[in-house]
Parts: structure tokens; C-alpha cells; sequence
């Protein structure tokens, strides 16, 4: 009875926890135009889609503060997962992912590689940038998660190392695979710090925007596919 217990106030820990680090970031995203809005004209998309909202987390580089609790919360969240015992190599994924994975690798003092999109043209033609072996175990840092198509290649070069990915760490998920990314019918445990109910949940609160631009904002959303948007506005 003592465990079921001491399960459930570790657990009930994770939750708070949990929530403090979403809100917390949510608002950090905001305050640094890390995510930004254009109702008027709309940014246009790699993919050609005009969208109300565009998402930059390369931007916590430049703020130092920010950026180091960002940092400590990703350790936090990482650690309270047991494969971590198991981890054995951070992956930064080509090319924001790569300064997050740098310095999550070094909180965690574990060795740090990185993964280009697609292989060089010339030299060895090398896609992955240090050592993964076959034994390894690894975590892929990237900065966000739209649909996790661009997430594809950097688990495709892993493989090819006949190394297990033991999950994918992002600051900022969209919500359309919350919690795990199925590739090739596996699922891949997806860890995030904030998602776009949490940004919105924050606009909310704050009343940061007029009602009718939050609703333009989560019609477009779910318009992509993202999930867990309903709110009363």
C-alpha cells in the first residue's frame, strides 16, 4: 500500500511540475517573440501556406537567462523519464536543434553528435557529425515539432547506425503528435516543454490578444491538424 503511495505522489510531482514548466515557458515563447502573429497579411510558409502565426525558438539562443532555465527544464523533464539511465549519446538535429543539444548534452555530461538533413556531397559524405555506434541509445533534440516530417530523416540516419532512438526532445510541439511519433508503425516517445494549448491558454489568461485573433489563430491550427484546442472565448 506504501508503494501504491509513494507512486502516486511522484507521479501527482511530475503532473505540477509539469504544468509550472508549460506555463512557464508558454509565456517565455510570448515574451520573446519566439512566436509571433500577423493578422493583417499572414506569413508565408516553406510550404507556400499563408499562416497567421510563425513559430522561431532559434531565438532563445540570444537570451541568456531565458535560454538556461529553458535548459534546466528540458534536463528536469528528460531525467524524470527511466531510458535516460539507458541513454547513451544527444543528437542535435541540422540546424536548430543543434545548440539545444549541445547544451543539454553537457547538463547531462553525455556525448553530443549532431545529424545533417541529408548526407555531404563530398569527403566521407557523412550524415551524422561525431559517433554513434550500434549499442547506442539516443535522444534527438530538435527546437519543434510540427507534424514530425522533418523529423524523418534524422531518425532514418540513426537507424542506418543500427542505433535505438530512445525518444525525441523539442521545446515547442504544435499538438499534432503529442505524445509519441509513429515511424514505420512504431511509436517514438515525443518530450516537449510547452505546446500550442499552453501559448493559448496564456494569451488567455493575459488577454495578450482580441478574442476574434485567438479565434483566427485556433481555427488556422486545427485547420493543420493540431489537437486540444477547445476553449471557451
Amino acid at each position: 500500500m506504501q508503494n501504491d503511495k509513494e507512486f502516486f505522489i511522484k507521479n501527482l510531482h511530475i503532473v505540477i511540475d509539469s504544468k509550472y514548466i508549460e506555463k512557464k515557458v508558454s509565456k517565455i515563447l510570448l515574451k520573446n517573440k519566439c512566436i509571433e502573429f500577423n493578422f493583417k497579411t499572414n506569413f508565408r510558409l516553406t510550404s507556400g501556406k499563408l499562416s497567421p502565426v510563425y513559430c522561431d525558438c532559434r531565438k532563445l539562443i540570444s537570451f541568456t537567462s531565458d535560454r538556461n532555465t529553458i535548459m534546466n527544464f528540458a534536463v528536469k523533464k528528460i531525467k524524470s523519464y527511466s531510458f535516460l539511465s539507458s541513454t547513451s549519446v544527444i543528437a542535435g538535429g541540422e540546424s536548430a536543434g543543434i545548440p539545444y543539444a549541445s547544451l543539454i548534452a553537457q547538463k547531462l555530461k553525455l556525448p553530443l553528435t549532431y545529424i545533417r538533413k541529408e548526407r555531404k556531397k563530398f569527403g566521407k559524405k557523412s550524415q551524422i557529425e561525431g559517433i554513434i555506434n550500434s549499442k547506442d541509445k539516443v535522444i534527438l533534440v530538435e527546437d519543434l515539432m510540427t507534424d514530425g516530417g522533418s523529423k524523418f530523416n534524422f531518425i532514418k540516419a540513426i537507424s542506418e547506425e543500427g542505433a535505438k532512438l530512445n525518444a525525441i526532445f523539442v521545446i515547442f510541439n504544435y499538438g499534432i503528435n503529442y505524445d509519441y511519433l509513429i515511424v514505420n508503425g512504431k511509436k517514438i516517445k515525443v518530450i516537449h516543454l510547452s505546446t500550442w494549448k499552453d501559448v493559448i491558454q496564456t494569451m488567455i489568461e493575459n488577454k495578450l490578444y482580441k478574442t476574434k485573433d485567438i479565434r483566427t489563430v485556433i481555427d488556422f491550427l486545427e485547420s493543420i491538424g493540431v489537437k486540444n484546442l477547445k476553449f471557451s472565448l
